[in-house]
């Protein structure tokens, strides 16, 4: 019979609890590289691209439920995502970095995208 896996969250220190992320749509539109540079100029907001080629917007802010041992404190009753999370492949950040591409802020993305020749600027407004 074969072993269910379990991801290692005593030995990473859970560090899937430190953030959340939420699928976006790829840019594909001057607007789609505007917002994504708005997301940017916000605190603690990052921008990437996973693996598969889909893109996320990461919020940097710790789990409320996360123990000071990093322990799980509603371990029983942790919603489903937290319960599936590192179960397949290339799915937990203890194994390997989720990230493809990474932007943490808006200089790097601005230079990823002139670097792609991605015509992601608008007019300038006159002074």
């Amino acid at each position: 019979m074969k072993e269910t896996y379990k991801a290692p969250c005593e030995v990473c220190g859970g560090t899937c609890c430190g953030y959340l992320a939420i699928e976006i749509d790829k840019p594909v539109s001057k607007q789609d590289y505007d917002h994504i540079r708005w997301y940017l100029l916000h605190e603690n907001v990052a921008i990437f691209q996973d693996h598969w080629h889909k893109w996320f917007i990461e919020f940097r802010t710790p789990c409320t439920k996360q123990l000071d041992d990093k322990r799980c404190g509603i371990y029983n009753t942790r919603p489903k995502i937290c319960r599936t999370h590192g179960t397949e492949d290339g799915d937990c950040e203890h194994f390997d970095s989720p990230y493809q591409l990474h932007f943490s802020d808006v200089e790097k993305y601005e230079k990823y995208l002139t670097k792609k020749a991605i015509n992601w600027q608008f007019k300038k407004l006159p002074d």
